[in-house]
């Protein structure tokens, strides 16, 4: 595996560290990060650096054909102080997998890990506690060759940076408006590869979304804008009486490691796990029947939130439980899983400090 040198002066950077109470989220930045490059076919040895601007040339490709790659990840810090990661090892394969799409070289899964682990260790000191307070990890990946034909780039940098964060929503419970005019993927694309251009496809809509008064968008499928898809950053499911449903994976939908491992612990809460295609207007009749009572957003920065109403065609419809009851049950139990004060069959949890 990987070694990763920690100089002293990266040691006295992270001792002198300063940040106030509020911190946010994505905007208390850690002083420090970790790059390696790849160049005439393979990967250099990672490196940490004081966090800094990047040098870049202007023609690098990453700024004219989008090609990049990042994940989303947090560690997490319990009353006893031991801090944790939660599953990195499925986000480094979720980063390879983007990274074939937008073909891009592949990091290795171990020397990922360790990138991430390294990084979290040496900030342990500051990670903070709180159950809706951790450090986020965002690993990505960039093509910096400087040429201007259209053609994957030869030459890449991959970094780790982080931050603290608290809760990604001011209020417990969100409003959620269904877009009709635009596609956010289609089949064959990169809807299920982790890049901004997905991120990207999403801002225009959620402006949209805003002027309605709500916080989140929910997309349709670009074909026959009939099926639910998932929210702009995050996956979407319901509670329809005895079953969590969600959508089922396609490739214009992310992956989500939240979503996946909700859906491995559902029968914990009495709840048959359900992937399947989900019609908006039998979705919605179901809310309208108090047949689905709840339905929640989950990822990464979210977590898990519940969805207080859907606004479809300037028509509200309000769900049963907007504060989660169920939701609220996987919740709980899924911030202990993260923060190693639960023990499941999976192993999930991964001590760092």
């Amino acid at each position: 595996m990987t070694k990763i040198t920690v100089t002293k002066d990266i040691e006295n950077i992270v001792a002198n560290y300063a940040y106030g109470e509020d911190i946010g989220f994505g905007k208390t930045l850690a002083p420090v990060m970790i790059e390696m490059k790849y160049a005439n076919g393979s990967w250099s040895e990672p490196e940490f650096k004081p966090y800094g601007p990047l040098q870049i040339d202007p023609a690098a490709k990453v700024l004219h054909y989008a090609q990049e790659i990042f994940e989303g990840m947090k560690a997490y810090k319990n009353d006893s102080d031991e801090v944790y990661l939660f599953r990195p090892d499925a986000n480094a394969k979720r980063f390879n997998a983007s990274a074939i799409r937008m073909a891009m070289p592949e990091v290795d899964v171990d020397t990922f890990i360790q990138t991430v682990t390294t990084f979290t260790d040496v900030m342990s000191e500051h990670v903070p506690k709180g159950i809706n307070k951790s450090l986020y990890l965002r690993p990505f990946m960039i093509a910096t060759e400087p040429t201007l034909g259209v053609k994957a780039s030869t030459e890449y940098s991959y970094f780790v940076i982080g931050c603290l964060v608290e809760r990604y929503f001011a209020n417990p419970s969100v409003k959620v408006m269904v877009e009709l005019d635009n596609c956010r993927a289609a089949p064959g694309g990169i809807g299920f590869a982790k890049t901004g251009g997905n991120y990207g496809a999403s801002l225009q809509a959620y402006q949209r979304t805003r002027d309605h008064d709500c916080d989140q968008t929910l997309w349709l499928d670009a074909i026959n804008k009939k099926y639910v898809e998932e929210l702009s950053g995050m996956n979407f499911f319901a509670v329809i009486g005895d079953e969590l449903v969600t959508p089922e994976l396609t490739d214009t939908i992310l992956a989500g490691i939240t979503r996946d491992s909700i859906l491995k612990i559902a029968k914990n809460f009495g709840l048959k796990a359900v992937e399947k295609k989900i019609d908006i207007n039998e979705l919605l009749e179901a809310i309208e029947k108090g047949q689905c009572s709840e339905a929640f957003a989950c990822g990464t920065a979210s977590v898990l939130t519940p969805i207080e109403s859907l606004e479809f065609k300037d028509k509200t419809y309000k769900l049963t439980h907007p504060e989660g009851k169920k939701s609220k049950e996987i919740k709980d139990y899924f911030l202990r899983l993260q923060r190693g004060l639960e023990t499941d069959a999976n192993s999930w949890a991964i001590k760092v400090n």
